[in-house]
Parts: C-alpha cells; sequence; structure tokens
C-alpha cells in the first residue's frame, strides 16, 4: 500500500509541475517520503545522480538519454516499453545501452527495471571473477542483448520483450530465471556446471538450419515454445513444444511431456490469431497476444497453456505503476493553491 501511495504521489508530483512547465519529460525522485521532479532529456541522469540506495526513480513517457553507469540500488519505472493505443500512454525510451561497471570487491544489488524501452543492450560489467551482483530483476521491458560479465544470484527476467540474445561470458548465474518472455534469439554462454538456469513459458523465436553455432545452451526449459533452433547437449526440457530433432538434439537431451511438430502442423493452426511464425508483431505491428488455438491440448507443467501466456506471470506489457486514466489540472492558481483532479487506476504489483 505504501507503495502505491507514494507512486501516485510521484505521477501526482509531475503533473502538477508539468502544469507550469513546457517540458513534458519527468523523472520523479522518491527518497522516502520526500518526492523531487527533474525535466528534460537529461531527467533520468540527474535523478540518478541525487539518488540514494532505495529510492524510487518514476519515468514519464518520452525519451531519455541513458545515465552511464547504474552503480545504486534503486527502482526505475516507466511508462511501458511500447505505446498504448488504448490509452494514448506513450513508451519511455532511453536512448541508448545501460551499463553496470564492477568495483572491485564492491557491488550493488536489488536494481530492478520496469516498463523501460532500452535502445541498446544491458551490459553487466565485472571488475574480478570474485565480484556477484544479486537479485536484479528486469520485468516489462525491451532491450536488445544483455551481457552478464559478472556472477550473479537471484536473477530475474520476466514478460519481456528481448530483440537479441542473454549471453553470460562463462559466468555463473544461480537462481537465474527468464520467464514469460518473448527472445529473439539465443540464451547461452553461462557455466552449465555451475549455474542454475529456468527458462519457462518463453517463446524461443529465433530460426536455425540446425547449423553448430548460436544453439541455445543446455539448461532446464519448462513450457516453452521453440522454433527449430537447437538445444545443447545437456539439456532438460518439460512440457515445452517445437522440433523433436532440435529439441532433442539426438537423443542428448532430456525430453519429458514434449509436443513435436506433426502434432500442431504449423503456427498458423497452433496460435488463435492464425499467424504463421513466431515474429512479436503482427500485421498490424501490435505485440501478438501469444493465445493458443488449443490450449487444453498443449498444456504447460502448471495445466495452462505451453507459452507465455501460462506460468505465474501470464504475458501483459503494462507495467505495474499506477496509471492516470482522467485528470484535469486548473490553468493558474487560486489563493495560492493548484486545483487537480485525477483518477488513477492500480496494476498488479509485477515484483
Amino acid at each position: 500500500m505504501k507503495k502505491l501511495f507514494l507512486s501516485l504521489v510521484a505521477l501526482i508530483c509531475a503533473m502538477t509541475a508539468n502544469a507550469q512547465q513546457t517540458e513534458a519529460t519527468t523523472a520523479t525522485l522518491q527518497t522516502g517520503d520526500v518526492s523531487k521532479v527533474f525535466y528534460g532529456i537529461n531527467a533520468l541522469t540527474s535523478a540518478l545522480a541525487e539518488a540514494q540506495d532505495g529510492s524510487i526513480i518514476t519515468l514519464s513517457s518520452g525519451s531519455f538519454n541513458v545515465p552511464g553507469n547504474i552503480d545504486k540500488s534503486v527502482k526505475i519505472y516507466g511508462a511501458g516499453y511500447l505505446d498504448d493505443t488504448e490509452t494514448g500512454v506513450g513508451r519511455t525510451l532511453l536512448n541508448g545501452a545501460i551499463t553496470m561497471n564492477g568495483i572491485y570487491n564492491e557491488h550493488k544489488d536489488n536494481i530492478y527495471m520496469e516498463g523501460l524501452y532500452i535502445n541498446g543492450d544491458i551490459n553487466i560489467n565485472n571488475a574480478s571473477n570474485d565480484e556477484l551482483i544479486a537479485g536484479f530483476k528486469i520485468v516489462k521491458c525491451s532491450f536488445n542483448s544483455i551481457n552478464i560479465r559478472e556472477h550473479c544470484d537471484q536473477f530475474v527476467i520476466r514478460q519481456c520483450y528481448v530483440r537479441g540474445a542473454i549471453y553470460g561470458y562463462s559466468t555463473t548465474a544461480t537462481g537465474f530465471t527468464i520467464e514469460n518472455s518473448w527472445i529473439q534469439w539465443r540464451i547461452d554462454g553461462f557455466n552449465a556446471e555451475t549455474s542454475g538456469i529456468i527458462v519457462k513459458n518463453n517463446v524461443l523465436a529465433f530460426y536455425s538450419s540446425y547449423g553448430s553455432d548460436g544453439y541455445n545452451g543446455p539448461y532446464y526449459y519448462e513450457n516453452c515454445i521453440f522454433n527449430n533452433r537447437a538445444v545443447q547437449g545437456g539439456a532438460v526440457l518439460v512440457n515445452c513444444l517445437g522440433w523433436q530433432a532440435a529439441m532433442s538434439n539426438n537423443s542428448l537431451n532430456t525430453t519429458t511431456n514434449c509436443y513435436y511438430q506433426p502434432e500442431w502442423i504449423d503456427w498458423a493452426t497452433f496460435f488463435a490469431d492464425h499467424q504463421n511464425d513466431l515474429n512479436f508483431f503482427d500485421a498490424d505491428n501490435k505485440a501478438r497476444k501469444w493465445v493458443l488455438n488449443n490450449p487444453t491440448k498443449f498444456a504447460g507443467t502448471d495445466a495452462k497453456a505451453v507459452g507465455p501466456t501460462g506460468g505465474d506471470f501470464p504475458w501483459d506489457l503494462i507495467p505495474s505503476t499506477p496509471r492516470i486514466t482522467q485528470s484535469t489540472i486548473a490553468s493558474k492558481t487560486v489563493d495560492g493553491k493548484l486545483s487537480i483532479s485525477i483518477k488513477a487506476e492500480a496494476r498488479p504489483v509485477s515484483e
């Protein structure tokens, strides 16, 4: 409840300030019960500079310059990674890559990002092989690739639109969960012997001619939908759907209750929208919903449909920050007061 209240305070502060400003792009910094609003394309950078560990930064729609290195344990919320045609809310765009550079014998944990379109990669770099980043969550965001060069624990990628790859550079990832997301390319590069990676309820969309390069890594896959890209030997696949040859990899992988291509024939008959591919967008350039034509037949381990609509976090692109559905702001103050009327809807918390 306190988080909801503070989020509403942030939105109201931004709207109140905007009523008297020409800049529409805002970043609202919340530290405890204190809020401060920053304006313009560098608003996120300015807010992060004044933030403390535990601060919350709420971004409006619009474009923001990336802040360089994120070195504080903060939460950053945006308005969403796609324009919302139903409400007229535009996306929050970060112009460039996000970087977290490790510091020798020091790191920042519990960084959280939600509702952002990142126009570049997310790079997590290390200062030594002993470094570890923990509790990093990326929810309902879109980014190119994420490159993880630092050992990590309790790392979550959820309900995201990943336009590239999720790649570890021989790093150890424990408690690493990728769920209810769409991934353009591969998940690979982590130390499979020391890592614990769960890939659950995702669409792994990349098409392959079964070449030896670019396999998905030998991890645990559950309720996922694969294109015909092969999975490296040693993987475990449970209630997944795709091409048998690619998923079993000449019986090098363990497959249980999986669905193979002859059972569903083609994508057009498999999906309720009858689109014959695994593209993220439909013909009208709208994000697809991934509803199955026969969800009962192609069920996951939880008896829900395989793919992003099942699992604990069904496919939903709208971030969990409250949304302003109606507002009226007076054009001028009366007796030093500004009249504001706001209606807002709460969203389920994604954390």
